[in-house]
């Protein structure tokens, strides 16, 4: 029975968020915001080391697309800043249940960091060469940072809904 009230509850608020439209522009907000600064680490992290995260982060040249779409750097910046709002989406939609917004964006931010490695091995232009130790390193704290400003938006967002309601 109580297994039944807590999943009523938990779909109820997620149906509330989800149909609440500043949460849908939060979401747009923050990931975008987000997006852009991890992008801006990895840029400067290119500038500083030579080892180009920045082309890394926006590389999808393992996809079976048109070299067109492949290789437009706009769109492949788009794309990433989708991924960083639907991150957010998640986080947000998840820490309705688990009221904890940095350890779940940590969590996920540390299973994407380890994605490096399996798209390291699956690009088809490889943007810097073995050793891969100093650029998983960086990469790794730029999701940490990326992962600590997440919960912090999220954070942010629930409490602006907490005094809102």
């Amino acid at each position: 029975m109580n297994q039944q009230v807590i999943l009523i509850y938990t779909e109820a608020r997620t149906q509330i968020m989800i149909g609440n439209g500043k949460r849908i522009i939060s979401w747009i907000f923050y990931g975008t915001v987000a997006g852009i600064l991890l992008a801006c680490f990895f840029y400067i992290t290119e500038l500083f080391f030579k080892i180009k995260l920045y082309t890394f982060l926006l590389n999808i040249d393992f996809l079976p697309l048109p070299d067109y779409i492949i290789f437009n750097e706009p769109l492949q910046f788009v794309l990433h800043i989708f991924i960083a709002i639907a991150l957010i989406a998640c986080v947000d939609l998840i820490c309705v249940v688990f009221n904890h917004p940095y350890l779940l964006s940590l969590f996920i931010n540390i299973i994407m960091s380890l994605t490096f490695f399996p798209l390291y091995y699956i690009a088809v232009s490889k943007p810097f060469q073995p050793p891969l130790t100093m650029p998983f390193f960086l990469w790794l704290i730029g999701h940490i940072l990326f992962a600590i400003l997440i919960g912090f938006f999220v954070n942010q967002m629930h409490k602006k809904n907490t005094a809102d309601a």
